[in-house]
């Protein structure tokens, strides 16, 4: 997931613009959104100690306020009850320049936050396994002007930044726009939209592959135990900022040569393995690959063609790694930074040789996915001036080299990375604590599926750390993470995981879980159907923030019993009772919690009796518990029972 979304952060990037006289800080611009009915922080930059004077069109009032020492301003403004009146905030500095807002609307904001679930856009990427259903008609009809979005750009820091890179600022939602909305998020703001009929505003800021512990303040972790680990990874990277780039890439290269060595054999496994490029791993039926993986393709040039320099162009490569040519190296990329290259470059002619020519490259995945995702008209060669393209797409042979996972620690690059504790919250999260948001929706977990047992307690930490520093208790509504296959290192671990997240509604006041177990694909991390994902928080949202009488509560086990060798659960949340999709049923029980049975399963109501003539005294119950199970029980408002597991009281 790291990086997924890399290219499209490329396209949309826009550098902030600053000039000698006063401005607005830069989540402040055109068309943005502010809650309604509240007090709400402005703020900006001048020259040091400048008196500076803000007013809004919709009090006429006149806010002066003076720049501190090192040029901060901040003004508190109150907002009246939300309409789709466009206003204006004006800003005169003490030489009358004047900076104004337009098209400011007063309505509902909200902050949407995590990791590429949440990022990953509506437009619809098939090449790197992007894919949200109905993307294109949602696209077409995409017309709400007073729907507003903006993106924040990624940056990571190992300190705390004081302004973020909005992306182009605040976006009206066209169809024009909307493709490069996050698809959660759009959905989402939809619902409220047509449910509310107030301006919406969603400040998007997530980032792929994103674990938990690089949302959370560094204060917050290090006063607690259970991040020793990503503290010290933190030294560690700081630590390595001291190198040169040189020296990182000899590590880099040293260490692939030593995992290369080292690895078990798999080169008999693997040699009759073919695959279609352009691909990504985890589209494809050797699944999400971490380590480093060959691919391998031989073209054919005729000799009147051998004194010639051969163009190669081989798309993107995700993550990063090395291209050979006939055994020699002719391109590489090994800078984690770097990853998701373009890969181009020239073989001269006294490196090619009549007949058969083998490309090789070599790719080193260390997160989820991998591959060369093309797209497919970047991939191909051309011969001397010959402008004539020919296709490298098609079958390309297959090798694992080694395993991430049976690797020593990949060499650090001394950068802020995406996973280093609290790099994501100084550097996308902590510029926005003194903007007033309504609430929060987050889509994140999936990073963190190996960490299962410590992470109801780091999501406690992150969100009472972000309500200390938003200074209210923000609602937060989260996404329980999707049914995966997580490619078999780590077996039961995201049922856990969705364990763990469950637990939070419950501990934790103003928050609730959303339930997808019917929309996760087995072999993708990115589910496809995002609209149910949005509704549901949407639907969440409505009832508990503002009142509105919505089914938006999933099916939950509170009682089991058991009574002549069968076993009864009793669910609350049913409404008009529960439904069963489909004749097969992911139920288990079990008399002494260790071996189970799959058991039948027969519905009424609110309740589900389990039985299996093997087990005589069933006092232990599961259901979906894998990591790819499908949910099959929902309740009558269409909302799926979440994996559970469940006993008899003794």
């Amino acid at each position: 997931m790291k990086n997924i979304l890399i290219l499209l952060s490329m396209i949309l990037a826009t550098s902030a613009n600053a000039d000698d006289g006063a401005r607005f800080a830069s989540i402040f611009t055109d068309n943005l959104v502010l809650q309604q009915k509240s007090t709400v922080n402005i703020w900006g930059y001048a020259k040091p100690n400048e008196p500076i004077s803000v007013v809004c069109s919709w009090n006429g009032s006149i806010n002066k306020v003076l720049a501190n020492a090192t040029g901060y301003w901040v003004t508190a403004i109150k907002t009246p009850k939300a309409s789709f009146t466009p206003h204006t905030i004006t800003l005169n500095d003490s030489k009358s320049n004047t900076v104004i807002l337009n098209n400011v609307l007063i309505g509902e904001v909200w902050l949407c936050s995590g990791q590429s679930n949440m990022e990953m856009v509506l437009q619809s990427f098939r090449e790197w396994n992007l894919i949200v259903e109905n993307s294109e008609a949602e696209i077409a009809k995409a017309n709400y002007p007073n729907i507003r979005m903006v993106t924040i750009d990624r940056k990571e820091s190992f300190t705390l930044v004081d302004e973020i890179n909005p992306k182009g600022g605040w976006k009206v939602c066209t169809p024009n726009n909307a493709k490069w909305f996050s698809a959660v998020a759009y959905f989402f703001g939809k619902e409220l939209f047509n449910k509310l009929n107030v301006p919406i505003g969603l400040v998007v800021t997530a980032y792929g592959g994103s674990p938990i512990q690089s949302w959370i303040p560094l204060e917050v972790m290090e006063n607690s135990p259970i991040y020793s680990d990503r503290i010290a990874q933190r030294k560690l990277e700081i630590d390595a900022s001291a190198q040169t780039e040189g020296e990182y890439i000899e590590a880099m290269k040293k260490w692939i040569n030593e995992s290369e060595k080292t690895a078990v054999e798999t080169a008999n496994n693997n040699q009759d393995i073919t695959l279609q490029l352009p691909i990504n791993f985890e589209k494809s039926h050797v699944g999400n690959q971490m380590g480093e993986i060959r691919l391998s393709k031989t073209i054919s040039i005729a000799n009147n063609e051998k004194d010639r320099d051969l163009y190669i162009s081989l798309g993107t490569m995700d993550d990063l790694g090395r291209v050979y040519f006939n055994g020699e190296l002719v391109w590489e990329e090994l800078r984690n930074s770097h990853s998701y290259s373009q890969i181009d470059f020239t073989v001269p002619a006294s490196k090619v040789k009549p007949g058969n020519n083998v490309i090789e490259a070599h790719i080193l995945n260390i997160l989820w996915g991998g591959g060369l995702t093309g797209p497919a008209d970047k991939m191909f060669y051309t011969i001397g001036n010959n402008p004539e393209k020919q296709t490298l797409t098609g079958v390309w042979n297959y090798q694992k080299v080694f395993d991430l996972f049976a690797a020593k620690p990949i060499p650090r690059e001394g950068k802020p990375q995406y996973s280093n504790a609290s790099a994501l919250y100084n550097g996308m999260l902590y510029p926005l604590i003194n903007f007033k948001f309504k609430g929060c929706i987050w889509y994140q977990g999936e990073e963190n599926v190996s960490e299962y047992d410590r992470y109801t307690q780091m999501f406690t930490d992150m969100i009472t750390a972000w309500r200390t520093k938003f200074q209210t208790n923000l609602p937060f509504y989260y996404v329980q993470i999707a049914p995966y296959c997580y490619n078999g290192h780590l077996p039961l671990n995201a049922v856990k995981q969705r364990e763990a997240q469950s637990k939070i509604e419950v501990t934790i006041p103003n928050t609730a879980m959303v339930v997808t177990m019917d929309v996760g694909e087995e072999n993708n991390i990115h589910p496809a159907r995002k609209q149910e994902v949005g509704l549901r928080l949407a639907q969440t949202a409505l009832a508990s923030s503002y009142g509105v009488k919505v089914a938006s509560k999933y099916p939950k086990p509170q009682k089991a019993s058991v009574k002549d060798g069968v076993l009864t659960l009793s669910f609350s949340n049913t409404y008009k009772g529960l439904v069963a999709k489909g004749t097969e049923h992911d139920f288990e029980i079990s008399e002494d919690g260790n071996t189970y049975y799959q058991a039948n399963v027969t519905i009424t109501g609110n309740q589900i009796n389990l039985s299996n003539a093997q087990v005589k005294n069933p006092r232990h119950a599961r259901y979906c518990w894998h990591d790819a199970a499908k949910g099959t029980i929902f309740n009558s408002a269409n909302l799926p029972v979440a994996s559970f597991r469940i006993s008899v009281p003794k």
